[in-house]
Parts: C-alpha cells; structure tokens; sequence
C-alpha cells in the first residue's frame, strides 16, 4: 500500500512539474497595451471593419503597490454611423500593466452622442487623465 501511494506521489509530482515547466517556457506577455486598448475600442463599434485610430497615447497616471502602472489609453477613433456619415470621436480606456507584460483593460468610454455614460463626466475624466501632464 505504501508503495502504490508513493508511485502516484511521484506521478502527481511529474504531471504537476511538467505542466508548471509548460506554462513557464510558453508564457508570452500580453499584447501591448495601446494595441489592447484598440481592439477593446473596436468591440464597442458598429463597424469595425472600417476602424481608425489618431493622437492615441498611453498616460500614465501612478504606480501601484505591486509595482504595477495604472494608466489611461487615449486617443480618437473613427465612427460610422447608420446614416454613413462618419467622425472622430475621443476615447479612453484605463488600464493596468503588471511589470511581467500582463496588462488589464477596461471596458471604453466613447464620446459619442447615444453613449450610456453622461458627457460632463466624460470630459472631466478626460481633462484629468488624457489631456497632457
């Protein structure tokens, strides 16, 4: 019996470290925080297809006590409408980098007209992060 438990010790124990030594060699940081902020922009647009992007600029706003940075993605994105007219509207996305590479993002505030979150909020959150320090 006791052999028959230290033979499964010694499997759990391999399958565990070749699984913990799998993740290690493929880990692969995040993609890049702007481009992950954009990808997250285009999933709130109609017509992603047709996206395009200006004045887009990582503000960094404090470092976390993990060592981590708290920041702001912001910038400008082209927006279609049903009517097929189209412009530039501000956006801003708050984000977190982990020093490994890993990076969290928020759901995107959009300037438009039918958005769900009140403008003067809006602006006030976008003098205070996304305009140049």
């Amino acid at each position: 019996m006791t052999n028959k438990m230290l033979a499964i010790s010694v499997i759990i124990l391999i399958a565990g470290g070749s699984f913990l030594a799998g993740v290690m060699t493929n880990y692969t940081p995040d993609l890049d925080v702007i481009k992950k902020s954009e990808k997250a922009v285009e999933d709130l647009l109609n017509f992603p297809k047709t996206v395009e992007f200006k004045d887009v600029k990582y503000h960094i706003i404090r470092e976390t006590l993990d060592h981590g940075t708290l920041g702001y993605v912001c910038g400008q994105v082209l927006v279609f409408d049903a009517k097929n007219s189209y412009t530039y509207k501000r956006f801003m996305v708050k984000t977190y980098l982990n020093k490994d590479g890993r990076n969290i993002v928020s759901i995107p505030l959009l300037d438009r007209d039918e958005m769900e979150f009140p403008l003067k909020e809006f602006n006030y959150l976008w003098r205070k992060n996304c305009q140049s320090r």
